[in-house]
């Protein structure tokens, strides 16, 4: 479409616009693949970072369009600032050679800080300190040069005449194209707005608030798992934002939910001792075994939450993982020897974990499979995202290897101390 005859477009060809369009995209990036610890929770991210970046994006299209002269004013399409030219004192060049600045400065800086929504503002204010105008564009990555701009904007102002009465009412009424850009100026300013109070949210108050409640993780004991799969297992969900790691306090109950007196628990990975650590929005195991008069009566368990602490890995929700067992370089079979075992973190976050050995009883017809020891493979083992790690066996366990009939991998900390 054609301008009109008094209409003149100066696009604006500066690189610097796609800084925040290629920040943002980088930002979740880094804290996707690197864990930030002080993120937060990605759920709050994710959202924030897409608002940000759509109007990162239409921002760097708007200053694209750099200026418009018009026989009534002046428009930064940044902003879609317009600025009358009645208010304009002068459109100058500023600065020392090689840092040329086309300036508008203005009468009144309220009109221009009016124009904006309340996010551009500080830019706005920005520039007003520090050229004294709130327009100041780069000379040299105008579409023309700054003379011609300066001298077309000399003979508007020179022209512009404000009109009176009903038709000064006519001439100022927007074009709806441009009062539909900046409607969706102010539209898409205020989202990112919104998206940055989100960023800020799951960094800053997320982390400092205390520990979720313990109605957060739900339990569930699992007596009997069928065949092929782990019996008498305690299932935990974390439902909260962050890493926890509770410690556990467990009632042996018999069918009808009446404490077995002189029952005691055991665990394979050490929930009673806060090892177990469940990511966020994140399932996780232990295995039990019980001991003492009636164990074998054991059909549920009351877990009591004695402690909990917030954990800084994982930063998100992860996926179980898995360690495949090899002898020399060459993987083995359950049940066979083994003396390394592999375990590949398949998360996109850094995570540490523990490996425990898993000897099992064989059980009377009918009767749970019971845990008869849990034996630690080396200790706290960090992995980078998408990393692996190679375990050595030693000790105790290299010589039970082919005993082990199960080897587990659990998201963990460093023990805490004895009296948390």
């Amino acid at each position: 479409m054609t301008p009109p005859p008094d209409e003149q477009r100066i696009a604006y060809r500066s690189h610097a616009v796609w800084f925040w369009p290629v920040f943002w995209p980088v930002a979740i990036a880094l804290r996707w693949f690197l864990g930030w610890d002080a993120g937060g929770p990605m759920v709050l991210w994710i959202p924030g970072i897409a608002l940000l970046e759509v109007n990162a994006v239409l921002t760097a299209l708007r200053a694209r369009r750099g200026l418009t002269l018009t026989a009534y004013g002046i428009t930064w399409h940044k902003y879609e600032m317009r600025l009358t030219w009645s208010n304009v004192t002068a459109v100058e060049q500023s600065g020392s050679r090689g840092a040329t600045r086309l300036v508008v400065r203005v009468g009144e800086s309220g009109q221009a800080l009016e124009d904006v929504p309340v996010p551009a503002r500080l830019e706005v204010r920005a520039k007003l300190w520090r050229f004294g105008a709130p327009i100041a564009l780069r000379a040299g990555r105008l579409a023309r040069p700054a003379a011609e701009v300066i001298e077309s904007a000399d003979r508007l102002r020179r022209e512009y005449q404000p009109a009176a009465g009903l038709k000064g009412f006519m001439t100022r009424d927007t074009p709806p194209a441009a009062e539909r850009a900046r409607r969706s100026a102010r539209w898409w300013i205020r989202l990112a707005s919104t998206g940055l109070g989100l960023v800020l949210f799951g960094t800053v108050i997320v982390n400092i608030a205390p520990s979720s409640p313990d109605s957060e993780i739900a339990f569930a004991f699992k007596r009997t798992s069928g065949p092929g799969y782990i019996d008498q297992i305690l299932q935990m969900t974390n439902y909260g934002f962050t890493a926890t790691a509770p410690t556990l306090e467990f009632v042996p109950l018999d069918r009808a939910g009446h404490a077995l007196r002189g029952v005691t628990v055991r665990t394979a990975y050490g929930s009673d001792r806060g090892l177990v650590v469940l990511p966020p929005r994140s399932p996780g195991i232990d295995v039990l075994a019980f001991d003492g008069p009636g164990f074998r009566d054991v059909a549920d368990v009351e877990v009591t939450v004695r402690h909990k602490e917030r954990v800084k890995r994982p930063v998100s929700a992860a996926d179980e993982l898995h360690a495949r067992r090899l002898l020399g370089t060459r993987f083995t079979e359950p049940s066979q020897d083994f003396d390394t075992l592999l375990v590949h973190n398949t998360n996109g976050v850094a995570v540490a974990v523990r490996v425990v050995c898993i000897l099992w009883e064989d059980p009377p017809p009918g009767a749970a499979q019971q845990m008869v020891r849990s034996l630690p493979i080396g200790g706290l083992i960090s992995i980078a995202a998408f990393d692996e790690a190679r375990v050595p066996v030693t000790g105790t366990v290299r010589k039970l290897a082919r005993f082990c009939g199960s080897v587990k991998v659990y998201y963990s900390r460093p023990a805490p101390p004895v009296s948390a």
